[in-house]
């Protein structure tokens, strides 16, 4: 194709383009985007007429949703083009069309329903980032900044949570300057609150970068470990720089501060990595001592070879295993039992919490059949007496199931005839005790 239009005269080729253009508008309007400059003003009046129509009747409660109660707001077209012209380089104008769309949306703010409107209007805030990140004419820049601290100081929504101003000051922040700096330092303190003083931390933290020296960074994030972000950004430079004593010593601190009441703290994980870097096994075994008191039982199978080097192993062991017992929930006991064939001290955890005999069950009868035999016709009893609905009565019927693949098919016969007799007055349950005679005999 390039060969052939090499061929042709220039005059041609216009000529071509021009009558093509005429009778094709979606190509007509292809040319005009890609090599047409647009006019500031009037595409910002063609973009507002679209998204006046988008939110029509937007305000009206009933009028605005579907039959599920959804609020119908599509900006995927608005978008689109926003993108098309970010692509082009129309920075500016991109911006200040993803401004007026947010700047809309936030005046029906408070008729967000199921957050739909909100939803939209965080996308424009994703967006103009990315914008931002495209800017590089000083006078883009200068109109993003300028725009971003009044996009902040804009009261349309707030009083129905559109608190977006860390978000708009961070993208301020990227085009920070010395002689900007105090306005934005200005616009920072005004909402500074303490619940949200991490996510300004952070944008000072850019501030300081693009302004100021290294020393500056380094004291800064010093000062500020408290904060969750910022200690992970001091890890991840320890990190890449191999000061490992550091990163230690942020792990240690971060795990003292770990207040969740659940869980692993993400920390002991880093540090973990960091023992197993170091190549201290000692370390690393007592932190995945604590992992795995923390529920995590991957760290078993981690732990177990580090405590099989030490030269006391059999005690060892047994410690370990009255310590899962102390620390961990049953569940999750058992399932180390099991994983190490400890087929007494599984029985007896079975004896206690009975419904997991149909877990352990099968692996349990082959060394004590009368105990398992035992546990599994008391639990299934209970279940029986309980069970109230076809639903309850199908959970009974795969439970005698599982009776019988545990090895006891007689003894799964016989209860099912029993329950037949014992539960004649509900046909629902003799009727799915009838489905699974079939699968016993």
């Amino acid at each position: 194709m390039r060969k052939l239009l090499e061929k042709s005269s220039k005059e041609k080729l216009l000529n071509f383009l021009e009558e093509y253009a005429k009778k094709d508008t979606k190509f007509a309007n292809a040319v005009n985007v890609h090599f047409g400059k647009p006019e500031f003003e009037e595409e910002l009046k063609k973009i507002e007429g679209s998204i006046d129509d988008l939110l029509d009747g937007i305000s009206d409660y009933y009028y605005a949703r579907d039959r599920w109660g959804y609020v119908n707001l599509d900006t995927s077209c608005i978008i689109a083009e926003i993108k098309q012209r970010t692509e082009q380089g129309h920075v500016r104008l991109a911006f200040a069309e993803t401004e007026m769309l947010y700047r809309k949306l936030l005046e029906n703010f408070e008729y967000q329903g199921e957050c739909e409107i909100s939803d939209k209007a965080e996308y424009c805030l994703e967006i103009m980032s990315a914008i931002a990140d495209k800017a590089v004419e000083t006078v883009d820049k200068k109109y993003i900044f300028k725009n971003c601290i009044a996009l902040a100081e804009l009261d349309d929504g707030k009083d129905y949570g559109a608190d977006y101003e860390d978000k708009l000051l961070s993208i301020a922040a990227k085009f920070v300057t010395l002689e900007n700096r105090a306005e934005l330092e200005g616009v920072l303190a005004r909402f500074d609150f303490k619940w949200r003083e991490e996510a300004f931390k952070l944008i000072r933290l850019d501030i300081i970068r693009k302004i100021e020296n290294e020393d500056a960074v380094v004291n800064f994030i010093a000062e500020n470990l408290r904060f969750p972000k910022i200690r992970d950004i001091a890890f991840d430079k320890a990190m890449s720089n191999k000061r490992f004593e550091e990163c230690e010593r942020l792990c240690i601190d971060a795990i003292a501060e770990y207040t969740q009441n659940y869980g692993v703290s993400p920390w002991l994980y880093k540090l973990y990595s960091i023992y197993e870097m170091m190549g201290n096994e000692s370390k690393m075994a007592a932190t995945a001592e604590k992992i795995l008191f923390c529920g995590d039982l991957e760290y078993y199978s981690k732990l177990t070879p580090l405590l099989k080097k030490q030269s006391d192993w059999n005690n060892l062991y047994s410690e370990l295993i009255k310590n899962c017992e102390l620390n961990l929930p049953y569940s999750k006991y058992m399932e180390i039992l099991a994983k190490e064939e400890e087929h007494a001290l599984l029985l007896e955890q079975v004896k206690k919490h009975s419904e997991q005999v149909y877990r352990y069950g099968k692996m349990l009868a082959e060394k004590y059949p009368a105990d398992t035999c035992a546990v599994f016709t008391e639990q299934i009893g209970r279940s029986a007496e309980a069970a109230y609905g076809r639903d309850s009565y199908s959970k009974v019927c795969s439970n005698i199931l599982s009776f019988a693949e545990a090895g006891f098919i007689s003894e799964s016969i016989e209860m099912l005839n029993d329950f037949k007799q014992k539960y004649r007055r509900k046909p629902a349950f003799v009727d799915e005790l009838n489905k699974i005679r079939e699968r016993l005999i």
